[in-house]
């Protein structure tokens, strides 16, 4: 009888022994979560891309360095994420290059979807404006949903660190967009005229 849903362990034991439709289960289930937060770190398809098709392929390469008593294979995988990110920021600066951004624009027909896309980008760039460190433990809680102690073993850091970095990130939000919020006179005013 066939099992339909295996577990990350069963699956890279028969991705290792050449099963590629493992593999490919492992991919799918997990490559939107590495690539999501390989984009955040590097703000270019085409790099997001590469960092997560580098992370796949370590898990190929190097199964045995997956412990799945650690962490789960999605915090292992941002972890590898991360890290091939780091690798590369290190070389860009040994070769005395820049990083630059390939954002496409988003086309918008409605002002409804204008304005959400708006908010968005106002939103995008005020956690771009956040201190990377900050930016990863916050994208790392709020979007992809990662406990406390997974992110400190993404980051590397205790977990009362991660803590820390999640309050000054909210912290710095709360300031950066406050002026989209209704002024405090706005409810009253609304409220009144009902």
């Amino acid at each position: 009888m066939f099992r339909v849903c295996q577990t990350d362990a069963e699956l890279i034991a028969r991705a290792v022994r050449g099963d590629s439709t493992a593999f490919q289960l492992l991919y799918e289930r997990h490559w939107s979560a590495v690539y999501r937060f390989a984009w955040l770190l590097t703000s270019s398809v085409a790099d997001a891309e590469d960092v997560t098709q580098e992370c796949f392929l370590a898990l190929i390469r190097k199964p045995a360095l997956f412990d799945p008593s650690r962490s789960q294979l999605r915090t292992w995988l941002i972890a590898i994420a991360r890290n091939q990110h780091l690798q590369r920021l290190r070389k860009l600066a040994r070769q005395g290059g820049s990083a630059g951004l390939d954002k496409a624009d988003l086309p918008a027909a409605l002002d409804e979807e204008l304005i959400r896309l708006e908010r968005a980008d106002a939103v995008r760039r005020a956690v771009d404006v956040l201190p990377p460190l900050q930016r990863e433990a916050l994208y790392l809680f709020e979007f992809e949903g990662l406990s406390l102690a997974d992110i400190a073993i993404v980051l590397e850091i205790e977990p009362n660190a991660v803590k820390a970095r999640l309050y000054r990130a909210r912290e710095q939000l709360k300031r950066l967009l406050a002026p989209l919020r209704p002024a405090a006179g706005w409810r009253s005013e609304k409220a009144d005229a009902k």
